[in-house]
């Protein structure tokens, strides 16, 4: 059985963190603009890796986001350990009624697609980040991933060429990248975060020898309205994958994401006015974050 380490990072005395875990001081926080990133490459170059063990490294949120515990997490990875790479991403409710990561990072943070597309051209990899096809067996959201070393040296090799060009003050790239843009209501976070934060499901798209397994990436606490549609278009997505990309799937897909809101408002008022088959899907779909919190006791 491969070893485990996964670590929480720790910013200050107000963190929350699991003691299951194991803590990665980052009370310095002495890069704040690249949030979990810096000490997570500060790991990665420095310390030695065991070449059969899991590696994680979870913000003081990953209870808030996913409601699962030290416990429940060692338990599923024990239960995948032949795998290379396993996701616990928060809920997909949102990004599923894309077409992939990118195009909604497109809507939240105008001008994300042409950065990504330029930096992966850049750097050797160009991606045709409109045809790119993302899905729950391939995203991660939040650093939420747990990998063998194989999977982290090549991260840290894309992700090392991001911050060199993000670093250089007269690089034009650069310079876009550090620009700012929106998020939870302010306007304070660099675009080379979003990028960053889409290397790894680029990667999972683009590699087909990583051995992925995804917790189950539609739990969620709220909004359950919107995740009937979102898994309808995460399987419409799939099938477009791995049936040598079918467009039947593509044009149903787009189809159903167009009648997102029509559809998830239609859920909303029959679980409002009681109607039986939606509130019961309702209350199925909400157990599933409560048993997600009793995993692993």
């Amino acid at each position: 059985m491969p070893e485990i380490l996964i670590y929480q990072i720790h910013y200050s005395s107000g963190d929350v963190c699991d003691p299951g875990f194991r803590v990665l001081d980052n009370s310095s926080n002495e890069r704040p603009d690249w949030f979990e990133y810096w000490p997570i490459r500060r790991f990665l170059l420095n310390e030695p890796l065991q070449e059969d063990a899991f590696y994680g490294f979870l913000s003081p949120r990953f209870k808030e986001k996913t409601n699962l515990s030290s416990a429940a997490v060692f338990d599923f990875i024990k239960n995948h350990s032949t795998a290379d790479v396993v996701l616990m991403t928060p809920s997909l409710h949102l990004t599923a009624y894309y077409w992939n990561v990118f195009k909604y990072g497109e809507v939240c943070h105008p001008g994300l697609l042409n950065l990504a597309a330029q930096f992966f051209r850049l750097i050797g990899h160009p991606t045709n980040l409109t045809e790119l096809v993302t899905h729950s067996r391939n995203e991660v959201y939040s650093n939420y991933i747990f990998a063998k070393p194989r999977f982290w040296r090549a991260w840290l090799d894309i992700t090392e060429q991001l911050i060199t060009i993000a670093e250089t003050p007269a690089d034009p790239l650069g310079v876009e990248l550090r620009k700012t843009t929106t998020y939870r209501g302010g306007n304070n976070v660099q675009m080379k975060i979003f990028i960053l934060e889409r290397i790894p499901t680029w990667m999972l798209t683009r590699d087909s020898t990583f051995a992925v397994v995804a917790r189950d990436p539609f739990v969620v606490r709220s909004r359950l309205y919107k995740v009937p549609g979102a898994v309808v278009c995460d399987a419409l997505k799939i099938a477009y994958a791995i049936n040598g990309r079918q467009p039947q799937y593509r044009d149903i897909f787009n189809l159903v994401s167009k009648m997102a809101k029509v559809f998830a408002l239609q859920i909303r008022l029959g679980n409002l006015i009681g109607v039986r088959a939606i509130r019961s899907c309702i209350s199925t779909l909400s157990s599933y974050w409560t048993k997600a919190g009793k995993a692993g006791h």
